[in-house]
């Protein structure tokens, strides 16, 4: 099982303090059967690699024995800033695969400007995916950016802790909404030093199991997969929520 969303190493924010609290943080998940990791700091505008502190990591855990592995990556902040244009910007995708890019929403942000961040990573063969969106206003109060945004080709990632309930009602129904209308692509933790040891993405995906059957669940883990490998991932043909169906007004 692969995690695709992490705040796992010591040098990020969020991240374990320290080695020992680090090694605690992957022993957990290995228990949780994950083998492989993403590890994905908020970069701040500069394009930067991690490569060092993950290698570094991934040496603690070789010489610990412990079965994981983390591979590199960045959530990059979508602003009409976004460096687009540097040679180094496939830098910033995950597992440097050139494929795929995690995007955090700022709460403030109007939706052309997703749209145009979208639309020009989608020109140079980058593929969004925008990171947790059941937790945004913009897509609680409409639903139809999600739905437009999916329709043109970006990938969806949902937050374990959402599908528990651990975000709030409101994106715990919102979650499952966009699942049954094909608006979800892929889950993960988002794991930290607060929550490891909560640690959620094995729960989601028995939540998911059991709601939607296995078939749904392999998708989801196999789309983690492919998001990590820059292969393609699977799709079901979108649909759209009414505005009035997320608010519960029936």
């Amino acid at each position: 099982m692969i995690d695709v969303h992490t705040c796992i190493l010591p040098q990020m924010k969020n991240g374990p303090k320290s080695k020992e609290e680090f090694l605690e943080m992957a022993n957990i998940l290995v228990k949780e059967g994950v083998t492989k990791v993403v590890a994905t700091p908020l970069c701040d505008g500069q394009i930067s690699s991690c490569k060092a502190d993950i290698d570094l990591a991934n040496d603690w855990l070789q010489k610990s024995s412990i079965s994981l592995t983390i591979l590199p990556g960045q959530i990059v902040i979508a602003s009409n800033h976004m460096i687009l244009f540097n040679q180094d910007f496939y830098m910033m995708t995950i597992n440097e695969n050139e494929k795929y890019m995690f995007l955090q929403i700022p709460e403030d942000i109007e939706f052309v400007v997703l749209e145009n961040v979208a639309y020009e990573l989608q020109l140079k063969g980058i593929v969004p995916i925008f990171n947790e969106p059941e937790c945004h206003s913009l897509f609680l109060d409409n639903p139809a950016h999600l739905y437009k945004l999916v329709k043109n080709g970006a990938v969806v990632q949902l937050s374990a802790q959402s599908l528990l309930g651990n975000n709030g009602s409101k994106s715990k129904k919102a979650a499952y909404q966009f699942i049954d209308h094909g608006l979800v692509h892929v889950i993960a933790s988002g794991v930290n030093r607060e929550n490891y040891l909560q640690y959620g993405l094995q729960k989601a995906y028995s939540a998911v199991s059991k709601k939607y059957g296995n078939s749904k669940l392999y998708h989801f883990m196999e789309n983690a997969e492919a998001i990590a490998d820059g292969n393609a991932v699977y799709k079901t043909e979108p649909e759209r929520i009414k505005k009035q169906k997320l608010l519960g007004i029936f």
